[in-house]
């Protein structure tokens, strides 16, 4: 059952990650009527929600088999995720191996090796990182933990949504942004099983929509392409099951294009002293910078910052775009 399962991956990741704080945003910032609070998950450890679900994967691989532990990890990631694995695989004294972009943010590079991890460059899209993964851990007889789709994963992002409804019961609004969609379908399965009167509401960039494209086709789809400052958000497919779970909560999709996304990132760091990268502020920034045609209701919102770890230099330039915009 989904309650299990939630029960069990927040038994499994005490002691292994933060439980992150929730603040709550100045109502001169917010439209008439609306709370925001933010779930600072860019606070956790390894500066992302990924945690959650690389410590709660590991775990399960040792305690389903105690006799028999993996001898190396290998992973597929934009950054988050890889570090995530890579710090997790060394809390264990494991080897972890990890596929990345040519483009990969030079911080989420850096924290990959100074991990301990094999860093392999591997094209230029997540289908090109997933076959150069499943390729090499083939090759040395390792196990795949996939970034987003298999249920350890999505159960270990779950948790998430569970400290929110435990620290804000009255919330009548989440917010989560979808790249392959394991928050989002954590999200789902634990409002789902807990509390399905709070509102989902998934965001995406508008160059990578892969959860709105397929709700409005009505069917899972594969994206032809992505592009967005919101490096964490590309995947050209949802997961299936995050597809199932999101799908199962109603969830309500939502895009944002780069200068909002923008606009948000200064709001935070600036105004608000949140250390978010520009995929993490996706969430929050259909409230912070609304659209009239889309703009949110009354209520208690609460928006999960999935993350911080972005190159200083590359963050810098952002900011000054961010301003020039204005």
């Amino acid at each position: 059952m989904a309650e299990d399962a939630i029960i069990g991956a927040a038994r499994r990741l005490e002691g292994k990650i933060r439980r992150t704080p929730l603040v709550e945003v100045p109502a001169d910032r917010l439209p008439v009527g609306v709370r925001l609070l933010l779930k600072l998950e860019c606070d956790q450890i390894s500066g992302s929600f990924k945690a959650r679900g690389a410590h709660h994967f590991i775990d399960r691989l040792f305690s389903d088999s105690p006799e028999k532990p993996p001898q190396g990890v290998v992973t597929y990631s934009s950054g988050n995720h890889g570090r995530a694995v890579a710090e997790a695989a060394a809390g264990r004294g494991i080897r972890a191996l990890i596929t990345v972009p040519e483009s990969i943010d030079r911080s989420k590079a850096a924290a990959i090796e100074a991990a301990g991890a094999e860093l392999v460059i591997a094209g230029g899209t997540s289908e090109s990182r997933k076959a150069r993964a499943l390729s090499i851990a083939s090759e040395r007889g390792w196990v795949v933990i996939p970034p987003f789709d298999h249920d350890w994963i999505i159960e270990g992002q779950a948790t998430v949504a569970a400290e929110v409804l435990e620290e804000c019961p009255e919330v009548t609004d989440l917010w989560a942004p979808v790249g392959g969609g394991g928050l989002a379908g954590g999200c789902a399965l634990t409002l789902t099983a807990r509390a399905p009167h709070v509102a989902l509401h998934t965001v995406e960039p508008a160059g990578a929509p892969g959860y709105a494209a397929s709700v409005a086709a009505g069917e899972h789809v594969t994206l032809e392409s992505s592009s967005s400052i919101a490096d964490g958000l590309l995947p050209l497919r949802i997961g299936e099951r995050n597809w199932a779970c999101l799908r199962r909560a109603l969830a309500q999709p939502h895009t944002v294009d780069d200068s909002r996304i923008l606009v948000a990132l200064s709001l935070l760091h600036r105004e608000l002293g949140v250390a978010a990268e520009p995929s993490g502020v996706v969430s929050a920034t259909p409230i912070l910078v609304p659209d009239p045609a889309d703009a949110p209701s009354g209520g208690v919102h609460v928006a999960i910052i999935s993350g911080g770890n972005v190159d200083p230099a590359r963050l810098a330039t952002l900011l000054a775009n961010a301003e020039e915009d204005r």
